[in-house]
């Protein structure tokens, strides 16, 4: 069943916390979270935020279509990575770096992969959208 609302959905994610305190786990002003709940709409990172800090996938929360958890990460063999040779060479270049800039490194690498793959959901889920609205148009 679809949320009809992304204020809905939003306060479905908050549940029991306060919105300060999901506003302090998410990393938003209080405020910023309020003007979602009163209708505002969200810039595509404050959203993509909310949804990782919720645990829920990113199309659920901006559309109330799809999968509201979000799906583990598929079982796959390393090896087959294209690029798994490359990330085992920055793996040993790590390795010789302080942990505090090999830490910095990695966050700045997971967090832009982690945009990359939330970005690619959001656009599946603007086409699905753009796909139902030409459906209805069509019935119309």
């Amino acid at each position: 069943m679809e949320s009809d609302t992304l204020a809905k959905r939003l306060r479905e994610c908050i549940g029991d916390e306060t919105v300060s305190s999901f506003a302090r786990k998410v990393g938003l002003p209080e405020a910023t979270i309020r003007s979602y709940l009163d209708g505002k709409k969200p810039v595509y990172d404050k959203l993509a935020r909310i949804a990782d800090a919720a645990g829920v996938s990113l199309e659920w929360l901006a559309t109330g279509r799809g999968q509201k958890e979000r799906k583990p990460a598929p079982e796959q063999d390393f090896s087959a990575v294209p690029y798994a040779r490359r990330l085992e060479k920055i793996g040993l270049l790590l390795a010789d770096m302080p942990d505090q800039e090999a830490a910095a490194f990695l966050d700045d690498v997971f967090a832009r992969a982690r945009s990359a793959a939330e970005a690619a959901e959001l656009r599946r889920a603007l086409a699905d959208l753009r796909a139902e609205v030409e459906r209805l148009k069509n019935r119309a």
